[in-house]
């Protein structure tokens, strides 16, 4: 971390440092509130390549940033007969010290309704709410600020037959906007019923299979588009999965996922993919104090370039695999170090039209470390470094970037 660092962080950080003595906080309390500030250095914000000139693309000399960051969060949590209620919502500042003009706040939220109206008949009702600046790995608007935000609502329940069988369904509500135009990934609404049944082994373990449709939508796309694409408005998605959760032993655990996917435009049938997708994650208790976890995943996602683009090539879908590997000693009952590294590759494929930007495939890795301290029950301080790279067989897409950064957190 370098000695130049943000004042506003500086201050919120040593402020959180003198209060944490005076606090008390309790996980079973009613309410608990956290306040926390970070403070981070990134050498490379907007992911430039090596060979780029920040002077240029930028109009700075300099493509690296400091950034502050301070949260204020509300956490909720009561039980009533058999229901519980769960409410979490935050406020998280962004304070960019050379980009300004990326400056942001962020409201934030979770809440959820485990219901029962029965011990046999069960589920949730949630929402959530998270808005974070969309990456600039695939977004390249170095002059504007385009904000991402999820909203997710979703009703599942459980209904326990006679035995071990369970019966599964549920209703849900994904939209995902951006305050800039981003064509790759567009405003999008996605409505979801799904429905399937699990059979709960007495170890612990369960086998179930979900069956998902799904009804979707693009908006908020100005007509015409700044450049020729095949810009759908509707589509359909088709999801058929099998979920194994399986309790090894009592150190071991493994969850498995295969599932086909497939998505079908109304219109542009050039834009429909489909095939198998899926996770593997095993998580080993080593000891009592250490764990080690790894995964493998295959990802199918919506990424529309067009040919028409003079930055792109002709693409419908990314085709991601990814490996992951981490660990996490609890050196002492107040120190703890994490660690984690990814691989993945993605393919972007569907092409539409002839181009020599065609048959992109990148490789990425992310390496990143963290060392956590707890010297009071109601203070956390941690420091983290994070190394991503990415390298394209296309020109210009390489990067590589570091950030480091240190945080407290505080809870009353």
């Amino acid at each position: 971390m370098p000695c130049r660092l943000v004042p506003r962080g500086l201050a919120v950080l040593l402020t959180l440092l003198l209060v944490a003595p005076l606090v008390r906080a309790d996980a079973d309390d009613t309410v608990n509130v956290t306040a926390g500030a970070t403070v981070q250095h990134n050498d490379n914000l907007f992911l430039l390549p090596s060979s780029a000139n920040p002077a240029l693309v930028l109009g700075k000399s300099t493509k690296a940033d400091d950034i502050a960051i301070s949260s204020l969060a509300l956490k909720l949590s009561k039980p009533y007969s058999l229901q519980r209620f769960e409410l979490e919502a935050s406020l998280v500042d962004y304070r960019y010290r050379t980009f300004d003009y990326l400056n942001f706040t962020a409201f934030n939220y979770a809440a959820a309704w485990r219901w029962s109206l029965t011990p046999y008949l069960h589920g949730n009702l949630t929402s959530d709410r998270k808005q974070a600046l969309n990456s600039f790995a695939d977004y390249t608007g170095y002059g504007t600020r385009n904000l991402r935000t999820d909203e997710n609502t979703r009703l599942d329940g459980i209904f326990e037959m006679s035995g071990s069988w369970r019966l599964l369904g549920g209703l849900a509500q994904s939209t995902r906007t951006n305050s800039q135009l981003f064509v790759q990934e567009g405003d999008t609404r996605l409505n979801t019923a799904e429905g399937g049944v699990r059979y709960d082994f007495r170890s612990g373990s369960s086998l179930s299979y979900i069956a998902r449709n799904s009804r979707g939508e693009y908006f908020n796309r100005p007509q015409p588009l700044p450049f020729p694409t095949l810009a759908d408005n509707r589509f359909d998605q088709r999801e058929n999965e099998v979920r194994l959760l399986w309790q090894v032993t009592g150190k071991t655990f493994v969850d498995a996922r295969v599932a086909y996917l497939s998505r079908n435009h109304d219109h542009f049938g050039a834009r429909d993919y489909a095939g198998n997708v899926g996770n593997l994650n095993f998580v080993w208790n080593v000891t009592s104090k250490s764990t080690l976890t790894a995964g493998a995943a295959r990802e199918l996602s919506s990424y529309q370039f067009s040919a028409g683009n003079p930055l792109s090539g002709a693409t419908s879908y990314i085709s991601t695999d990814r490996l992951t590997l981490g660990a996490l000693w609890q050196i002492s009952a107040k120190t703890a170090l994490r660690g984690r590294y990814d691989h993945a590759q993605r393919d972007y494929r569907g092409a539409i039209a002839a181009s020599p930007l065609n048959d992109r495939l990148d490789t990425l890795r992310s390496a990143m470390v963290s060392l956590e301290w707890q010297p009071l029950r109601t203070l956390l301080l941690s420091t983290s470094l994070q190394n991503d790279q990415r390298a394209a067989n296309q020109a210009g897409l390489d990067y590589q970037s570091t950030v480091a950064g240190v945080s407290a957190q505080v809870s009353f």
